[in-house]
């Protein structure tokens, strides 16, 4: 669009604006195409880091759920600290392992066991 007090006096003149905005429309067009495809990769790498981070983020948020409880299941507390929950169900029959609440079926282990139990593990290196 010209503005409104241009007015080409000669056909050179004339010709010079028309090229000038068809080059415009040009680098418009252009730039709208690259925009759309930026756009386009943006919402990908989006969903990318949805699909990716999404189930760790939840994992994560889980986690410090379980963390904040009194007791946990031995699921929850292989999932915490480690201990995976078919070990713990060997050590269970041997008399062995963390310290354990016992309710009919239910198995619970107080998290302030569990730290007792592993800092009683820790074994000292050269490096201490």
């Amino acid at each position: 669009m010209p503005p409104k007090d241009f007015f080409p006096s000669n056909e050179e003149e004339l010709e010079k604006y028309l090229a000038v905005e068809q080059m415009k429309a040009h680098i418009q067009a252009e730039l709208n195409g690259k925009l759309s495809t930026v756009l386009s990769r943006m919402d990908s790498m989006q969903e990318t880091f949805e699909r990716t981070l999404g189930p760790l983020a939840a994992s994560v948020q889980d986690i410090e759920e379980i963390k904040r409880k009194i007791n946990l299941t031995p699921e929850e507390v292989e999932r915490v600290y480690g201990l995976n929950a078919a070990t713990l169900a060997n050590k269970r029959a041997k008399a062995a392992g963390p310290r354990y609440i016992k309710d009919g079926g239910k198995i619970l282990y107080p998290q302030k066991e569990l730290r007792q139990y592993l800092t009683a593990r820790e074994i000292l290196t050269n490096d201490d």
